[in-house]
């Protein structure tokens, strides 16, 4: 299991270094509007959607390893690309190409579940998510340094130090063991791809698939949105907005890296995600008062980390927990289908969130954009009361 959290670390600091470069090429650079820049990242989002299902699925017929390999050499050659390019139709034509890449989450999941116990998969799920943090620590202030280096755009360097970490993950990705190999459960009955959906989206992972879908759209308002708010509130620059999100990363590092180990197994799973949902909306609601109370300038740096601090330490809780706890609505002979679409509606939120992060910025600022996210979080805990329901009917057999 270390190998395969050092191949996810690597990767995320390749991708975290993406991060503080996106909105300013796009909109300073390029000259394209917010709305645009929105897009691009959606366009991502709406890729993995795509790839999650296909992959995880493709990786319980042919094998996890062997998936993750292909997914991971498509990244690979999509941020190098996206470094070479300038004009918006190839910037979109390769952020798609890497989202596709990108949708291994599941089969990532899927490797985490075979390789582990139900009762030890929430600690497992918290230290992938703590390497992803630790990525998003170094990525982005290495993608601030990076930003207009050499006579290129701003994003070249950035891209190409990203290609170059992902194809570092791709080689370690090699010496990885294969933890469900292509020949195992021969023995499966053909069923057309919808109908196997409709069967899985039938049963309680359908709720699961729905609370992914609630979270993550709720939270594409910090991916999107944050940067924009602290350039307009703080008049953060490039730099400034990496070492912010390496602030983020750090919080994430601390709360599933040491936290979510202890108290999964003294709280149990829901009570964590339903403390994780509190903070999410808590984090969102200070953020709308900000923008509210200093509209006109003012804030400080201060304000800025707590509503941060919540916000991120409320998905930091909530994401791997939610993420455990869904692996025991999936069999293991449809375990990379089933988490690969269960992230899938994940990235089909934030496709949405990211979407409409840009309209609703510059209809509202980030008053409405966090209203928004915020109510989006209030369904999402109206969705875990009917998880809590159905929790107690899957066993730990459901998982194996």
């Amino acid at each position: 299991m270390a190998g395969l959290l050092l191949v996810v670390f690597i990767n995320f600091v390749g991708i975290g270094a993406l991060i503080p470069i996106l909105p300013f090429t796009v909109v300073d650079q390029l000259g394209y509007s917010e709305s645009v820049m929105t897009l691009l990242l959606a366009s991502f989002s709406l890729a993995m959607f795509i790839g999650n299902p296909i992959l995880g699925r493709l990786s319980d017929k042919l094998g996890r390893k062997r998936i993750l390999i292909a997914s991971i050499s498509v990244a690979t050659a999509a941020h190098f690309w996206f470094a070479v390019s300038e004009d918006i139709t190839t910037l979109f034509m390769s952020r798609i190409l890497a989202g596709f890449g990108a949708g291994n989450i599941g089969v990532i999941h899927a490797i985490i579940a075979d390789n582990s116990e139900r009762q030890d998969r929430a600690r497992m799920m918290g230290l992938m998510g703590a390497c992803i943090g630790a990525g998003f620590v170094l990525g982005p202030a290495l993608g601030g340094l990076l930003a207009g280096i050499g006579s290129g755009p701003a994003h070249q360097m950035p891209f190409l130090v990203a290609g170059i970490f992902s194809a570092i993950s791709l080689i370690m990705a090699f010496r990885l063991p294969e933890s469900y190999p292509s020949n195992a459960d021969a023995k499966q009955v053909k069923t057309s791809f919808f109908a196997r959906v409709t069967a899985l989206m039938s049963g309680p992972l359908g709720l699961f698939a729905a609370a992914f879908f609630l979270l993550n759209l709720s939270f594409a308002q910090v991916e999107a949105a944050y940067v924009l708010v602290v350039r307009d509130l703080l008049g953060f620059g490039t730099r400034e907005t990496g070492w912010l999100f390496t602030y983020i990363g750090i919080c994430i590092i601390i709360v599933q890296g040491g936290l979510i180990g202890r108290i999964v197994p003294r709280f149990g799973e829901m009570r964590v995600i339903r403390a994780g949902i509190y903070c999410l909306i808590t984090g969102q609601l200070v953020t709308v008062m900000l923008a509210t109370l200093f509209a006109d300038g003012g804030a400080l740096l201060m304000h800025i980390l707590v509503a941060t601090s919540f916000v991120c330490i409320g998905f930091a809780l909530t994401n791997p927990t939610l993420s455990a706890a869904s692996s025991a609505a999936s069999r293991r002979d449809e375990m990379g289908g089933a988490l690969g679409l269960v992230q899938g509606f994940g990235s089909l939120g934030q496709v949405i969130g990211l979407t409409a992060a840009g309209p609703l910025y510059l209809s509202g600022g980030a008053g409405l954009s966090f209203s928004f996210a915020a109510l989006i979080s209030v369904c999402l805990l109206i969705t875990l009361f009917f998880i809590a329901r159905v929790w107690p009917k899957l066993s730990p057999s459901a998982a194996s």
